[in-house]
């Protein structure tokens, strides 16, 4: 009897320790999931930014309305507004 009762808890003790290593493998793979998302919106608002600028450059050195389209990307500077667009999407507006 003293011999199935080892056994039975040695068994309990794997079953444990191997939810607690899915548990653990589950949330490292939630994290890195979330972490890859940020990663990609963060990019997206630095690609959005830097094209904001060039064309608010691009209408003080003008002095007229610019427009710059890049990797799918639309920046419209105009007097006291520039917009950023991906695709149909507004990712900056910028009011004066």
């Amino acid at each position: 009897m003293k011999n199935y009762q080892i056994k039975a808890f040695v068994m309990a003790d794997s079953i444990l320790a191997l939810a607690v290593v899915t548990l653990g493998i589950v949330t490292l793979l939630t994290t890195q999931q979330q972490l890859t998302r940020q990663q990609a919106r963060h990019d997206t608002h630095l690609i959005a930014a830097r094209l904001a600028k060039e064309s608010g450059d691009q209408l003080v050195a003008t002095g007229r309305p610019a427009t710059i389209e890049r990797n799918g990307f639309r920046a419209v500077a105009a007097p006291g507004r520039i917009t950023v667009y991906q695709g149909s999407r507004l990712v900056v507006l910028l009011k004066r």
